[in-house]
């Protein structure tokens, strides 16, 4: 039997099973063009680069000089320790998107989940426990159509069970649904319209069928906020610069408007 020339990813996207990487290429990357180039004459369809490279310029343009469909080709790049906070992501990106000259990537993935920060007292230290936020802005980013798949490398499995509550994720099991369906199917049954939001039409039929839940596990889902206290994924008030969601202050105090 032949070994597979590609794998399909979880999402139904494929991935060639074999590439050609260019981090740190011969003589810096100077010789990264040529050789992504020589990549593709041979028969190489995908290409992994990366902005902390310093290369994807060059890596664009070999591709756009190849002469090569882009359909064709499967590009990944990486998301940059410095581009880790929600609000950089997406810009981050873009950087990869422009320099390489594409109006979308194959696979845009996180390849460490440490982060360098520099405290008060300036010394260094590692930021390493809220990644999940990080990866939720990337899902967005497929959701957007900038990227096909994204991913993680060099994390262990512990790591990767705090991307996923455990509670919906055997809930969905349980009653043969998607963690989304779920968490849907929830909403609704609390009597609360849903307006989710896909451009990917297999999530809009999914999102369509929704089905009451269990009363036991709509009891534990009523209850799951209790684990690690309320949690609000969108907040303008690092924005506006008071939390308009706040129960004892009627901030703003200032009784004035942009008209005034």
């Amino acid at each position: 039997m032949d070994l597979p020339s590609y794998f399909t990813l979880n999402n139904g996207h494929k991935v060639p099973a074999l590439g050609l990487g260019t981090f740190q290429g011969t003589s810096g990357n100077s010789k990264v063009k040529e050789a992504v180039k020589l990549a593709l004459k041979l028969g190489y369809r995908h290409i992994d680069g990366a902005n902390a490279y310093g290369n994807e310029k060059e890596i664009g343009e070999a591709i756009k000089e190849s002469g090569i469909p882009r359909e064709e080709i499967f590009v990944t790049s990486k998301l940059a320790q410095t581009w880790h906070h929600p609000d950089d992501v997406e810009r981050a990106l873009e950087v990869t998107l422009r320099d390489l000259q594409l109006d979308y990537g194959n696979q845009f993935h996180m390849p460490t989940r440490q982060v360098r920060t520099t405290q008060q007292s300036g010394t260094q230290a590692v930021m390493a426990r809220r990644y999940p936020e990080t990866w939720k802005a990337m899902e967005k980013l497929v959701d957007s159509g900038k990227v096909r798949s994204i991913g993680l490398s060099n994390f262990n499995i512990l790591k990767t069970k705090r991307f996923e509550d455990s509670t919906i994720v055997d809930i969905a099991k349980k009653c043969k649904m998607s963690p989304a369906q779920v968490c849907l199917s929830w909403l609704v049954q609390r009597g609360i319209p849903a307006v989710p939001k896909s451009v990917q039409e297999v999530h809009m039929r999914e999102n369509l069928q929704l089905k009451r839940l269990p009363d036991e596990d709509f009891e534990t889902l009523q209850k799951l906020w209790l684990k690690r206290g309320p949690i609000r994924f969108l907040d303008p008030s690092r924005h506006i610069g008071f939390d308009i969601f706040d129960e004892e202050k009627d901030e703003p105090l200032a009784d004035k408007a942009p008209w005034d």
